[in-house]
């Protein structure tokens, strides 16, 4: 299945590109040592969807070149990359993780790739009035974190959540769609949520 997105030259090139950068980094253990320094709770965060379930995704919940995707918790970029690139979506991507955002943000750089943006920041404060489509993989988020996003979240935006619905934390939200795609270790289930 990789040679039908790397038929997308672009994408082939970065995602090369990250292969080469966590070639002997493991994106897990970065994330691992980055929440251990922070004495976090939780340590074992890192996740990333699987190209072919993240084009399922974006056909079910309808997201097209006109769209301008936030990807909140962006990890090392792939996803972004991905949407981006394959997609034609305009992209910001957040994470808190310097290493992944500063890595990603030099492949923009070096391959001259426009209407995408690489954020280091904290989710919760990130200003999201340019988004039209958001895309949350926050299987691991508190609920007091989920609940904080609820609030800032803008209306009448396409909001894509993995393995919960939004309406469970803020009853301004309902669920236009709920499906569930692959994972490496079963299925899991992916709610399109409206404010």
């Amino acid at each position: 299945m990789l040679q039908l997105f790397y038929s997308c030259d672009l994408f082939q090139k970065c995602d090369l590109a990250l292969k080469k950068v966590y070639r002997f980094r493991n994106p897990f253990t970065i994330s691992k040592i980055f929440f251990k320094k922070k004495e976090a709770k939780e340590v074992d965060v890192y996740g990333e969807i699987p190209l072919t379930s993240l084009l399922l995704i974006a056909k079910e919940c309808k997201i097209a070149p006109h769209d301008h995707v936030f990807e909140l918790g962006c990890g090392r970029g792939r996803a972004a990359f991905f949407l981006r690139n394959v997609l034609l979506c305009n992209v910001t991507a957040v994470d808190f993780i310097p290493f992944f955002v500063l890595n990603a943000q030099k492949i923009v750089e070096r391959l001259n790739i426009e209407r995408l943006t690489f954020i280091c920041n904290d989710i919760q404060y990130i200003d999201l009035s340019h988004a039209t489509c958001i895309y949350l993989y926050g299987t691991c988020l508190s609920d007091s974190v989920i609940k904080q996003l609820c609030i800032s979240l803008p209306k009448k935006v396409k909001i894509i959540t993995l393995s919960y619905p939004l309406r469970d934390y803020h009853k301004e939200f309902k669920t236009l769609k709920q499906f569930a795609v692959p994972v490496p270790w079963g299925k899991i289930e992916v709610f399109l949520n409206q404010k």
